[in-house]
């Protein structure tokens, strides 16, 4: 990725005036509140088990069910540029976010092609579908597992 042009990193934020570095940085890849740990939540209130995180494979896949191989990330819809209501587009730095997100899509792509080249299942689960649905989530978790332990 080529480096950040501008002031981004020591431009002042809305956020208690952080700098842009001080804000992003607290920003958690995995342990999230808002994907990993409210998918968690619900994994273990619906009673699906067999699930292991921390799992070695390709992508660092937030969910593993070994057993049914099967494997769930939890995208977060900015980091992942979702085309929903809730991902706002950076007013500075465009071209910079607009190059970081699309790396990241393309190496969800990657990610997901390698994964099924080895015959997992995989599934994405959007931050904001998470948030507005979760029972939706569930359900297809619930059905591929059904399908798959057959």
């Amino acid at each position: 990725m080529s480096h950040w042009r501008g002031r981004g990193k020591h431009a002042r934020t809305t956020f208690g005036g952080l700098s842009r570095s001080q804000l992003m940085s607290r920003i958690r890849s995995s342990r999230n509140e808002t994907t990993e740990l409210r998918l968690l939540r619900l994994l273990r209130a619906g009673k699906i088990k067999g699930w292991r995180r921390d799992y070695p494979l390709p992508g660092k896949p937030d969910f593993v069910f070994p057993k049914a191989k099967l494997v769930v990330f939890v995208d977060g819809c900015f980091w992942h540029g979702h085309e929903c209501g809730r991902n706002l587009t950076p007013k500075k730095n465009v071209a910079a976010w607009r190059e970081k997100i699309h790396y990241n899509q393309h190496r969800d792509r990657r990610t997901t092609r390698r994964l099924r080249a080895l015959d997992w299942c995989v599934i994405r689960i959007w931050e904001c579908a998470l948030a507005k649905r979760p029972e939706i989530c569930i359900r297809r978790i619930r059905k591929v597992l059904g399908l798959r332990m057959l």
